[in-house]
């Protein structure tokens, strides 16, 4: 679980936060992929932009990268919003007011939110990187809104990337302050 004081509303607005985000997300990922493959990376440090290298340089020539799914909290608003707003009608039984939009928003938003998937991990191939060692890709979205249903839809029907350079590429959503990872390719 992340410490609160890190959470921001949009944690791209200062530099310092941002970096401070990393390294926690960094973390956070770890702790769920050394459970899950019974390893024990760690983090070492931050990389360094200016020198090309990963978002983060971890233990036994680890390093990851690191993106958001969504930057910001009103972009994953629009994907999902809608969609929430829409099953709650649909569950009210008191509301017997013929819908005129008779549009699948659970379909619009699964595909922004693989569209985003894929622009993220296709943006991020085409950059070099300065490192040694297994390259992970880590697509993050710390904002909570992201459904189960969305991730297995991308897994089974949405992926649509090329990966060139990451010995893996993890999906990591969160709920309620945790996390879980979803492995997306591997190499």
């Amino acid at each position: 679980m992340l410490p609160k004081k890190l959470i921001k509303e949009d944690r791209f607005e200062r530099e310092i936060e941002y970096k401070l985000s990393e390294k926690e997300i960094c973390k956070a990922f770890l702790k769920e992929y050394n459970k899950k493959n019974k390893n024990d990376y760690r983090f070492v440090r931050s990389g360094d932009p200016i020198k090309g290298e990963p978002s983060c340089i971890c233990t036994e020539n680890l390093n990851i990268e690191l993106t958001p799914v969504y930057y910001n909290k009103e972009e994953a608003k629009a994907a999902w919003g809608l969609v929430k707003s829409m099953k709650k009608r649909k569950k009210d039984k008191e509301n017997n007011h013929k819908h005129k939009d008779k549009k699948d928003y659970l379909t619009d938003a699964n595909q922004m939110f693989c569209d985003s998937l894929n622009e993220r991990i296709n943006n991020k191939n085409e950059k070099k990187y300065n490192h040694t060692g297994k390259l992970f890709l880590i697509i993050e979205e710390g904002i909570g809104l992201t459904e189960k249903e969305a991730v297995e839809y991308y897994i089974n029907q949405g992926k649509k990337f090329t990966n060139n350079i990451f010995s893996e590429i993890w999906l990591m959503l969160q709920s309620a302050g945790h996390y879980k990872i979803y492995l997306l390719d591997k190499k």
